[in-house]
């Protein structure tokens, strides 16, 4: 399971949306309704869904089921490496769509706004929406690539301890940075999009590292 969860803690940051190198090519990269199975299996995030004990318990088991499944299908060649993860996007939408009430998963895309903003305001339709200038675009990105650096050290770390509050500092610093980019009426755009700040803790999830 190393390395979907590896993409999870990759993603579950502000600045993130990848590893460094990573192609626009490789469909092996979590997004959308995958991005918010992997939220969902955070205690904070469930608690702040206020989730039935029910639905955390199919929570878990269907992401572990959809990590085994993910990490097999980046075995796979191109062809048949894609048309799994569609398959797999496609139950983990159904999954979201079965188990989540609509106040649920509005607070959910609000959540997952904020932690995956940088990825979301370089996207060509957000910068149109927000009328982003180029300067803004570019700065965005070399953010992006500069907190994706940071996370990744952290992450390979050997040092367990205060890994959790290093990560909300991480987190944090990134908040302030995208903010100085934009303009008062962008900054307010924002959040209004991304709704209350979430300020649940993310925890890493060590025992997820043993892949064989």
């Amino acid at each position: 399971m190393r390395t979907f969860m590896k993409w999870a803690l990759v993603l579950l940051v502000p600045a993130v949306f990848g590893v460094t190198g990573r192609s626009a090519e490789d469909d092996s990269m979590p997004e959308g309704a995958t991005v918010k199975l992997l939220l969902l299996r955070q205690k904070s995030v469930q608690k702040e869904l206020k989730l039935s004990s029910d639905v955390i318990k199919k929570t878990m088991e269907f992401t572990e089921t959809q990590s085994e499944a993910a990490r097999k299908a980046v075995k796979l060649d191109e062809a048949a490496r894609k048309k799994e993860f569609v398959k797999l996007v496609k139950e983990n939408e159904k999954f979201l769509t079965d188990n989540l009430d609509e106040k649920q998963s509005k607070r959910l895309n609000q959540i997952m706004m904020q932690f995956t903003a940088l990825a979301h305001l370089t996207k060509p339709e957000a910068a149109k929406e927000l009328k982003l200038s180029d300067d803004q675009v570019k700065k965005l990105k070399e953010l992006q690539t500069e907190s994706r650096k940071a996370l990744v050290e952290l992450m390979d770390s050997k040092e367990a301890k205060g890994k959790s509050e290093k990560f909300a500092k991480l987190r944090e610093t990134t908040r302030k940075k995208i903010l100085d980019v934009l303009t008062d009426d962008q900054e307010k755009k924002v959040r209004e999009m991304a709704g209350e700040p979430f300020k649940g803790e993310i925890e890493f999830e060590e025992h997820a590292s043993k892949d064989k």
